[in-house]
């Protein structure tokens, strides 16, 4: 979650001052709180690898609110410690869903369709799904891709017929059709 040049996002800093019980109206504070809420969101989002929403309610909102709390105490240095299991669950929780890549090369053959190249090998007893089209997007890890209606089961050497200028969406998929790896290239 991007800020602007002015301070944290929209209502961000009147929940703080109200987590810390401060209620009065000082421009000085206003610039403290500020700080701490700015290095407070950035620290969180290193942490979690990931962006995070902190106007609407949830960890990363909860952890911020903790984080400007120890800040105004003058008592960081203990913050991650105490939080150790709060943050890693955060840590874990986004990046659960990021799935491993894939890295597809594709050759035209001498029938019209492409020759597909694929690193790196499939882990034993998986297999490769795939999509053909515009605009696809990358399923997350572990969403169930089974043959069927949207993906087709491919053998990785057989070569994929799809019209020039589209994209193939290769997933390497586990033996419960869980998303382990995808990656993308258009031809």
């Amino acid at each position: 979650m991007a800020t602007n040049d002015t301070g944290p996002p929209a209502g961000l800093l009147a929940t703080v001052k109200q987590y810390l019980k401060i209620t009065w109206i000082d421009a000085d504070i206003n610039a403290e709180i500020s700080g701490y809420i700015n290095r407070g969101m950035a620290r969180l989002q290193q942490i979690a690898g990931a962006p995070l929403d902190f106007t609407v309610e949830g960890q990363p909102r909860a952890l911020l609110l903790d984080y400007c709390r120890y800040a105004r105490s003058q008592a960081l240095e203990v913050f991650e410690k105490n939080f150790e299991a709060e943050l890693l669950d955060l840590h874990l929780s986004m990046q659960a869903p990021i799935i491993d890549s894939l890295t597809v090369i594709a050759s035209p053959d001498s029938s019209g369709g492409y020759d597909v190249t694929v690193a790196p090998e499939p882990d034993d007893g998986n297999s490769y799904v795939f999509q053909a089209g515009t605009g696809l997007t990358l399923p997350k890890r572990l969403d169930a891709c089974a043959p069927g209606d949207i993906w087709t089961a491919w053998d990785g050497f057989s070569p994929i017929s799809i019209a020039s200028g589209q994209q193939i969406l290769l997933v390497e998929i586990n033996d419960e059709y869980g998303a382990e790896r995808a990656g993308t290239v258009t031809v």
